[in-house]
């Protein structure tokens, strides 16, 4: 009888704190939605924020979706890749279709240290309202560990932990003493248990979570916001070997969300969650996947990640945002 009721109680409170985890942030965001519905009167981006959004990888996939929406809301945007060409294309696209303002910057965040002392000189100069943390690096394939390039692992390290650190050092000052500002860190749904033969990778995601949900604890008695977004599978060149060339659909490129269809869900959350996966779908996958204890989550990753080594690992190429 105590055991049966040990075992209860256990299970009422591993239903409560799922739930809590999992429901927050769609109630938040139903709540404020009807909040704003209401009251009316809400204030734009950038009477809110600040008059720049600062977007890293900004030159393709997420990033460039999010250069999108933050313009048309009413920011000016400034776009930092390594690629001018294809920031000069998305700059051009964003003055013809929203007339904002823009700026770009060339920046390769894998030469680490030494490109950031030109990079705080620069936003220092914008009143930044926004930061997005968006570049990213990633193995396209999985690979294991001791076959990974030396140079891969330290962009991964340097890029994908160090820039969004750094850019957070140098936004931060301007933004304490204005009393507002919003940091977008781009995680992903990999952070949320050990992922092998991504292993690297996976790191620097749960890094980024753990990174982010700190700061915004740390930052909120300023006025600022900080929102951890964690994304499943996009569409982007990063995801582009799982849909097959010839056409057909297989179990994972039907899991694929368009970047439009992200933004479009990801735009709506700003200024009203604090965490989002950045779409519905990778919502109820985080959902279902946060169900499982952390040793079957490792295992559920391991299946999947073993099956795509076999499937996917005949070249190890990098894909850079």
């Amino acid at each position: 009888m105590v055991l049966l009721q040990l075992i209860t109680v256990v299970g009422v409170y591993s239903t409560i704190c799922w739930l809590y985890d999992n429901l927050r942030t769609p109630l938040l965001l139903l709540l404020r939605s009807l909040q704003q519905l209401c009251l009316g009167g809400q204030k734009s981006l950038p009477q809110t924020y600040g008059p720049w959004a600062v977007i890293t990888g900004s030159s393709d996939g997420i990033g460039k979706g999010y250069a999108h929406y933050l313009a048309s809301q009413g920011m000016k945007v400034m776009l930092i890749a390594r690629n001018e060409v294809k920031l000069k294309r998305v700059a051009e696209e964003i003055t013809a279709k929203h007339g904002t303002e823009t700026k770009i910057m060339v920046a390769d965040f894998s030469q680490g240290e030494q490109i950031y002392e030109r990079l705080e000189k620069e936003l220092c100069s914008l009143d930044i309202g926004i930061l997005v943390n968006n570049v990213g690096v990633i193995n396209e394939k999985p690979i294991q560990l001791d076959r990974m390039e030396k140079r891969l692992l330290w962009d991964l390290i340097n890029i994908n932990v160090g820039a969004a650190t750094l850019l957070c050092n140098i936004a931060l000052p301007a933004m304490k003493k204005r009393h507002r500002g919003l940091i977008i860190n781009i995680s992903s749904l990999s952070s949320l248990a050990p992922t092998p033969y991504l292993a690297v990778y996976a790191a620097t995601k749960a890094y980024m979570t753990s990174f982010s949900l700190a700061l915004r604890e740390e930052v909120a008695p300023y006025g600022i916001e900080c929102q951890t977004v964690s994304p499943g599978y996009v569409h982007t060149s990063m995801t582009e070997y799982l849909t097959p060339t010839d056409g057909k659909k297989n179990s994972l490129s039907v899991r694929l969300v368009k970047v439009s269809d992200m933004i479009r869900y990801a735009g709506y959350c700003i200024a009203k969650v604090d965490q989002t996966t950045g779409h519905w779908s990778h919502g109820m996958q985080t959902a279902i996947l946060n169900m499982l204890p952390a040793s079957l989550r490792l295992k559920v990753f391991t299946r999947l990640y073993t099956q795509l080594l076999h499937e996917y690992s005949e070249t190890d190429v990098k894909k850079l945002a």
